[in-house]
């Protein structure tokens, strides 16, 4: 049985990369190019072709017998479902572009995995939600039976339309209870709409629900279009990316002129931190001068917010968008170099410490341990970028933010915040271990690698893979400084240990996943080596020399010199002290 979605995904894909129009693609199969319809119907897997235009398709866009040997014999979409974990790199890619996942071609076997395990958690729930829609009408329960095993095939677009059927006519007159069943069915819909990738049509379904209660209670449509639907939508945006995050804000702003002279200011407030939420999701997840054009509007936005939600009228809300402004400035500090890099982290700290007046320890502990971690993280930013004694001092204060948010984010209430937060803490450690001298300084990066230790308690590879990774990495570097500054035996011994958790962490942070981190950790590997092979005491320079070497070069392979300079330089100059070291140990008179 032809998979018709993965069919088309495979045609557009195909079709785009030989850069071919759908006017041009038509006219090759059809000869017609006024026939691009049939073209994007296929594409959008809305028709399963004949066999006669599949073959012609294959012809013209170059898809060999192995490229559709999965899609010919597909297995039914609910068995693989339920079986994620065992499916070929074929079988996610044709799931994956069933379910509307962006770039199923171009991600990578575990983000496959990960997305689809989501697409399959939704599934489930939406078959749970059309089943308790039975009883709600007379015409539901007519066509609830079909509807359900519409789903079961699953025919998403065929449950759609049953449940586009059981919705009540009005003409003139409109009542509540009548909209509110509808507005269910919509639900079921928006749901569908999603399973299937297609955020413009849950959009679409999502503002049409809202405005059916437009002229029957008004507020009732703000609510939905305020909070309700973007909140449906960004979730699906922070899960599978897309345009969602786009829509979100098309539904806000919207509403927004309705909301100035709104007798209820506080829904005002809430959108203008809708706004910089959603801003702020997409500046993280974009790149160069468009991503840090969105981080400036969030803060726009919640600095906006914060007119309205005053600490006298509204102090939880007014706590709660300090902590995300702190948030954003923090992000925007981190990317900004010089001066004006410091003052936006100056100004993430001058937010989590106004946040943290109104949350306190007392009255809303859980939010203030978060913020107390995230003030803890503004302020290592700020020491890691500070030269000398008011650095240290502010790494210090990095240090006591974190351990007073240990205080209720105890690894029995809030086991994964507490290793997050002591993961943190190690970080904020090493450094301060590494611009201490003496023996404060190597008990400082005692406690850094005791504060990765106990992450690790809980960040385990098997419930916490990619965490896990990096803490390990982190724990290399400490026990790395802890090496390079303990003479004997001891030190040789530390140095071998920060070997080692760097090679667990490639064991997730592999070239196919992860290419970035596992350059990054190769090149950590290399400088361990080649710090090792130089100590008075090493046992074998020649073979840790080399295997640096290799180390680095398999890093210069991932750093890219145009696009990422700043790595592939450092790596470079890496090579070349290790390069340096091995023709010193062969002419030991040089």
């Amino acid at each position: 049985m032809l998979d018709q979605v993965a069919f088309g995904a495979l045609v557009k894909r195909k079709r785009g990369e030989m850069r071919l129009t759908q006017e041009t693609l038509a006219g090759d199969i059809f000869g017609d190019s006024t026939r691009k319809a049939d073209i994007s119907r296929i594409e959008n897997g809305k028709v399963t072709p004949q066999e006669a235009t599949i073959q012609k398709l294959c012809t013209a866009l170059d898809i060999s017998p192995a490229e559709m040997e999965h899609i010919r014999q597909a297995r039914p979409t609910v068995e693989q479902l339920a079986n994620i974990p065992a499916l070929s790199r074929e079988e996610l890619q044709n799931l994956a572009a069933r379910f509307g996942i962006e770039n199923p071609y171009g991600a990578n076997d575990t983000a496959l995995r990960s997305q689809l395990t989501h697409k399959a958690d939704d599934y489930r729930k939406l078959l749970a939600e059309v089943e308790s829609l039975k009883g709600l009408s007379t015409r539901i329960d007519n066509i609830h039976s079909a509807a359900m095993a519409a789903l079961r095939k699953p025919d998403l677009e065929e449950a759609r339309r049953l449940i586009e059927g059981a919705k009540e006519i009005h003409q003139q007159s409109v009542l509540l209870p009548a909209l509110e069943a509808n507005e269910k069915l919509i639900k079921t819909q928006v749901d569908i709409a999603l399973l299937q990738g297609d955020v413009e049509e849950a959009y679409r379904l999502l503002r049409a629900s809202a405005n059916s209660f437009d002229g029957v209670n008004s507020d009732e449509r703000i609510l939905r279009m305020l909070y309700h639907a973007p909140k449906t939508l960004r979730s699906y945006a922070l899960r599978f990316g897309g345009n969602g995050f786009e829509y979100a804000l098309a539904l806000i702003n919207e509403i927004e002129p309705e909301l100035v002279g709104h007798t209820n200011q506080k829904m005002r407030a809430d959108a203008l931190i809708w706004k910089g939420n959603v801003f702020s999701d997409q500046g993280h997840r974009t790149e160069g001068p468009k991503g840090a054009d969105l981080l400036e509007q969030a803060v726009t936005a919640y600095r906006a917010a914060l007119e309205v939600h005053t600490r006298t009228d509204h102090p939880v809300d007014w706590a709660m968008t300090q902590n995300n402004l702190g948030a954003v400035l923090g992000d925007q500090g981190k990317s900004t170099e010089g001066p004006k890099g410091a003052d936006l982290l100056e100004q993430a700290v001058t937010a989590y410490r106004a946040a943290l007046e109104v949350h306190t320890r007392t009255d809303h502990p859980v939010d203030w341990a978060m913020t107390q971690n995230n003030l803890g993280a503004a302020l290592g930013d700020q020491g890691n970028r500070t030269e000398g004694p008011k650095g240290v001092d502010l790494l210090e204060q990095a240090v006591t933010a974190y351990r007073a948010a240990l205080e209720v984010r105890t690894r029995t209430d809030h086991p994964v915040d507490w290793a997050r937060t002591q993961n943190n803490l190690g970080n904020a450690l090493g450094e301060q271990g590494n611009r201490t001298e003496g023996p404060k300084g190597a008990d400082l990066l005692e406690q850094a690698v005791t504060a990765y230790r106990a992450a690790l308690e809980v960040r385990t590879r098997t419930d916490h893979p990619v965490a896990w990774a990096m803490t390990q990495n982190n724990l290399g570097a400490a026990l790395g400084d802890q090496g390079n500054r303990t003479d004997g035996s001891k030190g040789a011994d530390l140095l071998e240990q920060a070997v080692t958790a760097y090679r667990a962490a490639l064991e997730v942070r592999t070239r196919t996943d992860h290419p970035v981190s596992w350059a990054s950790t190769q090149e950590n590997i290399a400088t361990v080596l080649k710090d090792r092979a130089l100590r008075s005491d090493a046992k074998d320079s020649a073979t840790d020399l080399a295997a640096a070497l290799d180390a680095v070069d398999l890093a210069l392979e991932v750093y890219d010199p145009e696009h990422m300079s700043y790595r592939h330089g450092t790596a470079t100059e890496l090579r070349q002290r290790i390069l340096s070291a091995i023709d010193a140990l062969s002419d030991p008179k040089s």
